[in-house]
């Protein structure tokens, strides 16, 4: 897999520094992640096809993501073709708890 699908540095990332308005955020962290659409599909392909390698306790976690970046792939990909003014290009990841 790609460095740049794993998506752990991804969701601790931090709102985008082009935000024009402040987050407010846990002391301990960022609370906001982001992860790019384009990559969503390439991510899940890899995720589904480490699957089987992957412990049995954290399977379910893994095909949660996989099921969460192919269905925000599938409303990406139809709203760029059907919706002249969509242009979400991020994903973003609340971290609660």
């Amino acid at each position: 897999m790609s460095e740049d699908l794993l998506l752990y540095p991804h969701v601790f990332s931090g709102p985008p520094k082009e935000m024009p308005f402040f987050f407010p955020h846990a002391v301990d962290g960022p609370h906001i992640g982001m992860f790019p659409l384009a990559k969503a599909k390439p991510a899940a392909d890899a995720y589904r096809a480490a699957y089987e390698a992957v412990s049995p306790d954290f399977r379910s976690e893994v095909y949660g993501f996989v099921v969460l970046l192919e269905r925000e792939h599938d409303e990406w990909e139809y709203a760029t073709k059907a919706i002249d003014w969509y242009d979400q290009d991020t994903i973003f990841f609340s971290i609660t708890g």
